[in-house]
């Protein structure tokens, strides 16, 4: 008796172990999963172009405060030390230290005149000046400075434009594996439900109540949904791969993608989903270049404008003069470092006027003229393009709502009338044929679903893109 509940402990010690386990296991899942907004942050965390354009953005800041350097006077401090050789100095100083001259008298004879030259030759030599430079007119430092500045404009726009485009390939992938597991899913229990018809059929079959051809039909169905889900379950593993490599994982296709949207996105979601005409209208009918006025590409294809324009005023300035005011003050002396020897100054006004340069100038502005026009055209055609991505996300949506809403139908159909066929079939007034065909059309209505609700996700997110605010939509 007492072994028995020994036993009776144990077991229930056993259940209550496995029951703790099992109820630990959606914990450990979750604990797994990664919602989109950190998929997003860990992609722009660890993104090695971006960080690249990151610090190009950098560098073009430190580039324009160099250039604007150059127009403040520059004042620098020079100090030299020489030593010469005993002989050196020797026989320097030995030789020509006196120099006579004759020069005639009163009487016109000439006189002798002896003049004494110090010793200009020392041991040790010292010398200490204090020099100074202005740019007062260089035309082509100034418009440096501007060139300077819209490069740095430049890289901000290129970094900020390559953070949206991180940003949106992100939420891409993401929802492409969002797609993938809710069909994957939908896989799964296809491939549960034609087994459990097909064990009916080999049942019935074995009564007498169902042909071979009927249990055959149902095998090749579910032999059909198996391989369906080999492939899905393929395409599941790629997905995740591609989410992976935008996180900057470890590519082993186990990333699991929470299935809650942001709040701002998902509210976005509902609102085109109840949209009424009139509402449709107006939003189709806003103007695009209202739409795209916050994307960066846009901003991006200005700046590469503008510097095509700014190295075209760049080659004007190679035949403008320019003007530079210089000057020195300086100590010199000799065996000792005091600076109270022979001094000297100077200060010069340059002007350097080009006159001829082999005709370098005249085509390096021809050149530069073409290429400012070049980029003109090319920007306008970028525009073209950003403008019809814009229009093309936006009539995206209103085609993935009208099929949402068509996919919802059919399949709140394809639900009912599968119950009207269950019925039908239980009652013996079904064939097997039939009811294997509003089992097929249930499944083509839930995929097709699925797929018109992850289109509409996927086509306010190109939406945004173009906008420009895809990332404020999903900091919620």
């Amino acid at each position: 008796m007492n072994r028995d509940k020994g036993k009776g402990r144990r077991a229930v010690l056993v259940i209550l172990l496995a029951a703790a386990a099992v109820a630990a296991l959606p914990a450990a899942a979750r604990a797994d999963e990664i919602t989109l907004e950190e998929a997003v942050n860990g992609a722009l965390a660890r993104n090695h172009a971006l960080a690249a354009k990151g610090y190009a953005h950098r560098a073009a800041v430190w580039a324009h405060r160099q250039a604007k350097a150059q127009l403040l006077p520059s004042l620098s401090v020079r100090s030299s030390y020489t030593r010469l050789d005993d002989e050196t100095v020797r026989r320097a100083n030995a030789i020509g230290r006196e120099i006579t001259m004759f020069f005639p008298d009163s009487t016109g004879q000439l006189q002798p005149f002896t003049i004494e030259i110090p010793q200009t030759v020392f041991r040790h030599g010292y010398e200490s000046s204090v020099d100074g430079q202005l740019l007062l007119f260089q035309p082509a430092v100034w418009n440096g400075v501007s060139l300077a500045g819209a490069s740095k404009d430049a890289a901000y726009w290129d970094r900020e434009a390559a953070r949206l485009e991180t940003v949106h390939a992100t939420v891409t992938a993401y929802l492409d594996l969002l797609r993938t597991d809710a069909l994957l899913d939908l896989r799964e229990r296809n491939l549960l439900q034609a087994r459990e018809n097909l064990a009916l059929a080999e049942r019935l079959f074995r009564v007498g109540r169902y042909a071979e051809a009927d249990v055959l039909r149902w095998r090749v169905e579910e032999a059909r949904q198996s391989g369906l889900l080999a492939e899905q379950r393929s395409g599941r593993r790629v997905a995740a791969l591609a989410l992976e490599v935008r996180l900057g994982a470890d590519p082993m296709g186990a990333v699991d993608p929470d299935t809650t949207l942001p709040a701002l996105l998902a509210e976005r979601i509902g609102s085109f989903r109840g949209m009424t005409t009139e509402e449709w209208e107006r939003f189709l009918s806003r103007p695009l270049a209202e739409v795209i006025a916050g994307d960066p590409r846009l901003r991006m294809l200005e700046q590469s404008r503008r510097l095509a324009d700014i190295r075209h005023r760049q080659s004007v300035t190679n035949f403008l003069p320019s003007v530079t005011v210089s000057g020195s003050y300086g100590w010199q002396n000799n065996e000792s470092p005091e600076l109270d020897g022979e001094k000297a100054w100077y200060a010069t006004a340059a002007l350097n006027l080009p006159i001829f340069t082999g005709f370098s100038n005249l085509s390096e502005h021809r050149m530069t003229r073409a290429q400012a026009r070049q980029a003109r055209e090319e920007t306008e055609e970028s525009k073209r393009a950003l403008l019809l991505s814009a229009e093309t996300a936006r009539t995206s949506i209103r085609s993935a709502a009208e099929r949402l809403r068509a996919a919802e139908a059919a399949l709140a159909s394809a639900r009912r009338n599968r119950e009207i066929q269950r019925n039908s079939f239980a009652l013996g007034r079904l064939t097997n044929l039939e009811w294997i065909d509003a089992n097929l059309a249930l499944q083509e209505a839930e995929g097709s679903y699925t797929t018109a609700y992850y289109d509409l996700v996927s086509a306010v997110a190109d939406y945004h893109h173009a906008a420009g605010d895809l990332l404020g939509l999903l900091n919620s």
